[in-house]
């Protein structure tokens, strides 16, 4: 059943509770990773906070010109660590030849239940290792890599981490991506000294430099759809629509906060998925928007193709401007929507992008294709895989970056992934890094693109923007730190 809701003001302080209250939990739960948990119907995808807002926001029309000054002082990013030692497109040295010396491991985890899985990302992310040491590895030595899976359940998840730092001892923790672990394992993993590269899923993901997300998540990514849902003009309302899950009504706040900067109403939407009726859906939606208003789309492809159809088949593509988050971002989704609706679909479907386009044809995205086919993976090209591949090349660029001949321990490695600055890639907009150290938001994905299906193949409709700055999000504060 649906059910609306407005008002984001308090939004952040029950976020931060929930955190606390995530933290008991996982204090009473001890070990045990028995998880009575059932299987979510959609992945929560990442879910950002920050504990200081940003400043001023700037003007709607254009993507986040303005700076504004931080409350407190903002701290530089730590010094560059070196220049990019991968060449594009290469898996870490190119040698041709396979590594041989003593391994390195390294260990993961992902959510993995019905419904939800993210074990693509670590996945991938072994893919491109497994290249890596076919290509003389770390200075000769191989990555050896392996990963967990778990149902989202903090015992689980302490369990786990566990696991990989006192019994596989593992160098470093690599992939992660939960529905919660963010919200349960940052002291843990703090205390023994990792500093875990990864995708963000849960809140804690992007609250302070213990973890650092190669993704910015869906509260930014519905953000940004809205920029591009008001820059294509849309007029008079903005309504954003999210599956009925714990933490969505925060992600749709970031439309609220666009909605109010843009002087236009707002409507936020929670719908049980998968979606039961999806003309009946399409019509709230339109009805909810009203004639030439905005509406964000925050759903999985398989979940939002019945949709896109139901809205194409009942005549209201041109009713609303339509934008989504970035799950959608997929040549599958585009294709569907040709062989289903024609052309309809073509250049009025606005989807935040976080990476490149699945076929942009350069070279980080020609390897990621052409090592997930020769690995003959069982999991689809998506935005996943893009999330993987980033996760397995900038951790084996801060291992190169530490030079032939170092020693690999869990002090020095979590050392070089901690401080990795100006890491490139073709799927990016701009280099990443891992922290800001600000201690109050890491978010190193900020810039990203729109891109709308068109004749059957995703392309890029606007080219890379930054995503807003707001009161309720620490952007302003983020940005002036990377300045």
């Amino acid at each position: 059943m649906a059910k609306g809701t407005t008002g984001s003001s308090s939004l952040w302080k029950k976020l931060l509770l929930l955190l606390a209250v995530f933290s008991l939990i996982a204090a009473s739960c001890g070990s045990d990773d028995d998880s009575g948990e059932t299987a979510a119907e959609e992945p929560a995808a990442e879910e950002p906070a920050a504990e200081e807002p940003a400043a001023e926001e700037p003007a709607a029309e254009e993507p986040a010109a303005e700076e504004p000054a931080a409350e407190e002082p903002a701290a530089e990013p730590a010094a560059p660590s070196g220049d990019m030692i991968i060449e594009p497109g290469a898996c870490g040295l190119n040698t041709g030849e396979a590594a041989t010396g003593e391994p390195i491991k390294l260990g993961g985890a992902a959510t993995n239940i019905p419904g939800v899985d993210f074990t693509w990302i670590p996945k991938m992310a072994a893919i491109y290792f497994d290249c890596v040491n076919a290509n003389g590895g770390i200075y000769g030595n191989p990555i050896e890599y392996s990963f967990e899976d778990g149902a989202p359940d903090p015992a689980a998840w302490q369990a786990i981490a566990t696991k990989l730092v006192e019994d596989d001892q593992v160098l470093a923790i690599v992939g992660n991506t939960s529905l919660l672990e963010c919200d349960v394992n940052t002291e843990y993993y703090a205390e023994n000294g990792y500093s875990p590269i990864i995708a963000g899923v849960a809140p804690g993901c992007f609250l302070n430099d213990t973890w650092s997300a190669v993704n910015m998540g869906p509260y930014y990514s519905n953000l940004g759809g809205a920029q591009a849902a008001v820059r294509k003009g849309a007029a008079g309302k903005l309504v954003v629509a999210s599956p009925d899950q714990p933490g969505m009504d925060f992600n749709n706040s970031s439309v609220e906060d666009m909605a109010n900067i843009a002087g236009l109403d707002y409507e936020g939407i929670l719908e049980a998925v998968p979606i039961a009726d999806p003309a009946g859906f399409a019509q709230r939606l339109v009805d909810a928007a009203g004639e030439g208003g905005g509406v964000v789309l925050n759903f999985t492809g398989p979940t939002v193709l019945p949709l896109l159809e139901a809205i194409s088949q009942q005549g209201l593509v041109d009713s609303v401007i339509w934008a989504s988050s970035t799950p959608p971002n997929d040549p599958s989704v585009a294709q569907a929507l040709l062989d289903c609706c024609g052309t309809d679909w073509d250049g009025k479907f606005l989807i935040n992008a976080e990476f490149n386009v699945l076929d942009s044809g350069l070279p980080d995205n020609n390897t990621m294709l052409e090592t997930h086919e020769a690995a003959g993976a069982d999991f689809p090209i998506s935005a996943f895989s893009q999330m993987g591949y980033l996760v397995g090349k900038f951790t084996t660029e801060a291992l190169l970056r530490m030079g032939e001949g170092a020693e690999y321990n869990v002090e020095t490695v979590n050392a070089a992934i901690s401080s990795l600055t100006n890491a490139e890639s073709d799927m990016l907009c701009k280099p990443w890094y891992f922290s800001n150290n600000l201690g109050t938001g890491n978010v190193s994905n900020n810039t990203d693109r729109t891109v709308v299906p068109q004749g059957g193949a995703m392309v890029q409709f606007e080219d890379c923007f930054e995503i807003q700055e707001t009161d309720n999000n620490p952007l302003a504060a983020i940005r002036a730190a990377e300045g």
